[in-house]
């Protein structure tokens, strides 16, 4: 099972009529295509010579490589998770593309157990943060300029919070960018060996 079933399932949704289409395939030389003949949302080419693999899609981009062996879907095949995606091992592999960005989720989560400390010296701490920063009109979680906006500008009694340093606290998680990039490599590689399956090749 997934780790994010969110993204899973919107892969899932959104490459559902994904068809593969060979434009290269000469050993581990390949140009393979991936896309809904009814429209070109979320396409996708996957790329690959000696070490390497390039996936362009659309609105992300990413580069893997690895060394010694040569052809990397046997990396991605060899140590994907039960079938699933291995984002904690793939990510050493990238060469190019955001893998981790601003979790709001994170941040949120962060805001709520700090309140929660602080509510039996603090009273009311849980509710001011709640309309201060997780459901203001006034403050944005979405981006963490805007979170430490907020955070800074809030204030209930004498409790204050502090955003923290990055040494302190990470508020980053995998980008769904990244994310939905592992998909695709591990779905483009499923379906181009179940076509040389289809057609009795073996090696």
């Amino acid at each position: 099972m997934s780790a994010y079933p969110e993204i899973a399932a919107r892969f899932a949704r959104e490459t559902a009529g994904h068809e593969m289409h060979v434009l290269h395939d000469d050993g581990l030389y390949r140009h393979l295509v991936f896309a809904d003949p009814a429209g070109n949302f979320y396409r996708f080419d996957i790329v690959t010579w000696p070490h390497n693999l390039f996936l362009r899609g659309d609105g992300f981009s990413f580069g893997f490589a690895i060394y010694p062996a040569d052809d990397i879907f046997n990396m991605f095949r060899g140590s994907s998770h039960d079938g699933s995606i291995n984002p904690g091992y793939w990510q050493e592999k990238v060469t190019a593309g955001k893998v981790r960005d601003w979790s709001e989720e994170l941040f949120r989560a962060w805001v709520l157990d700090e309140a929660a400390k602080a509510e039996a010296q603090h009273p009311g701490a849980v509710e001011a943060v709640g309309e201060q920063i997780l459901h203001s009109d006034e403050h944005s979680t979405e981006y963490q300029g805007t979170a430490e906006y907020a955070v800074a500008a809030f204030q209930h009694d004498d409790f204050r919070l502090r955003f923290p340093n990055d040494w302190e606290k990470s508020f980053e998680d995998y980008s769904w960018e990244f994310l939905f990039a592992c998909h695709a490599v591990l779905f483009g590689i499923g379906q181009w060996y179940a076509a040389r399956k289809t057609a009795g090749v073996t090696a």
